[in-house]
């Protein structure tokens, strides 16, 4: 058996439980609390409190505790024979289930019956029974108690106040096992409610999405009757388009045989320089290809060399320059030599050279070391013969790194000046991607 405090003890770890998971969600949650009777000889007098979870403007699911007390007879939960007198009932009731709601049951344009909103509930759970046995002949007083399953199936009404308070009204039939024995009672709540979220709000919101479905619908009907009223237009229209051209294709048939004629021995010609013209084409895309590769293997026998879609790309490292200066040592000075010696046989080609860094000191004085890298290597071409009009120079200090600066072999490969040679004859555009 469930003594008297342990069914305390439960209610109120079941109450917290649910109160702890309520405070995730309070916008759908509410509190209520009132006065309860329930029915029987001089009937139990009482409290309820509970809460309640909300799905959807229409359904929640709440929980109650529920106690009452009563000082006569309550043959309602008799625990013996007839003949004991049962007194100082106390019942206490933790119960929970769902509550479905029923917006704009009432259609009336008086605002206070609009404020209604009816329900219908059942809930579930456990009641303890504490009372005094009395035995008038024996003169016998004993406390008995029990414990029970409880089911309650009714309905009631909220009464919107404002946007968070309500009335509640409520009746229930109430039915215990007691004794292995059912009691069938009617319970009576009348109290208050707060909800956490503004439900008339929710309320609005629910009726005008579901205005705007029907609106919607409606539109969607007459849509689709215009449309049908069109497709019907379209295939008489169709008809007669079909019926008129097909009288033009006749006359026409004649005139386009004689013009087939000429078309074709035009298009002979122009298929014959066509076919040249993709001839000269292919054969300056070899020549491309052939000079693309010819630089790019001289190149590699002076200086590392990579082909891109930029263009064939000259790397000279860190090596060539004195350490943290823009000054060229005498083999940097020697490669350039070599490099421009092959350059100045082709006029047409385009140089672009930009200066980097790793990442160790400042950005800016990074900058400005690559900027006076770069700026070096094109006075020495310029030196070395090349027009200056196809170079040009940048300094991008530490911005692009080829290497994890975090280590020396990194931070050494990221030192460098590229040298970017394109050009149309090489089959790559001056600036290419």
């Amino acid at each position: 058996m469930i003594g008297e405090a342990n069914m305390k003890n439960l209610c109120v770890f079941l109450m917290l439980l649910l109160a702890s998971s309520l405070l995730a969600n309070a916008q759908n949650v509410e509190l209520n609390g009132g006065y309860a009777h329930i029915s029987g000889d001089g009937g139990l007098d009482g409290f309820n409190i509970g809460a309640a979870v909300w799905f959807t403007h229409r359904v929640s699911i709440g929980a109650a505790y529920e106690t009452g007390w009563d000082s006569s007879h309550l043959g309602a939960f008799e625990l013996t024979s007839t003949g004991i007198i049962i007194s100082k009932s106390h019942l206490q009731d933790f119960v929970i289930g769902p509550r479905i709601f029923f917006p704009g049951a009432f259609k009336s344009k008086d605002k206070h019956i609009a404020r209604l909103l009816p329900f219908g509930e059942a809930q579930f759970g456990v009641s303890h029974l504490s009372s005094r046995l009395e035995n008038p002949v024996a003169m016998i007083s004993q406390s008995a108690s029990d414990n029970a399953f409880t089911w309650l199936l009714g309905g009631g009404a909220d009464y919107r106040f404002s946007g968070h308070w309500y009335g509640r009204a409520n009746v229930d039939l109430e039915r215990t096992h007691f004794s292995d024995t059912g009691q069938s009672r009617l319970r009576f709540v009348l109290g208050v409610v707060y909800t956490f979220g503004d439900r008339e709000k929710q309320e609005a919101a629910a009726a005008k999405r579901k205005a705007e479905e029907e609106a919607a619908a409606e539109a969607k009907r007459k849509a689709d009757e215009e449309a049908a009223a069109e497709a019907a237009a379209e295939a008489k229209r169709k008809a007669e388009e079909e019926a008129a051209a097909e009288a033009k294709r006749k006359a026409d048939e004649q005139a386009a045989e004689a013009k087939r004629k000429a078309d074709e021995q035009a298009a002979a010609e122009a298929k014959r320089k066509a076919d040249e013209e993709a001839a000269a084409a292919a054969q300056l895309e070899l020549a491309k290809h052939e000079l693309r590769a010819r630089l790019l293997e001289n190149f590699n026998r002076v200086l590392p060399t990579t082909d891109t879609p930029r263009g064939l790309v000259i790397d000279m490292g860190d090596v060539l320059f004195d350490t943290g200066k823009s000054t060229l040592r005498p083999e940097g000075r020697e490669d350039l030599a070599k490099i421009s010696g092959i350059i100045i046989n082709y006029p047409k080609l385009r140089l672009t050279i930009e200066g980097h860094t790793d990442s160790s000191g400042k950005p800016e004085l990074n900058r400005r070391l690559s900027a006076q890298r770069a700026a070096a290597v094109l006075d020495y071409l310029v030196k070395q013969g090349l027009n200056p009009g196809s170079l040009s120079g940048q300094g991008l200090g530490e911005n692009n790194p080829v290497a994890d600066n975090s280590t020396a072999e990194g931070r050494q490969r990221n030192r460098r000046v590229e040298i970017i040679v394109s050009g149309e004859i090489l089959g790559t555009p001056i600036g290419g991607k």
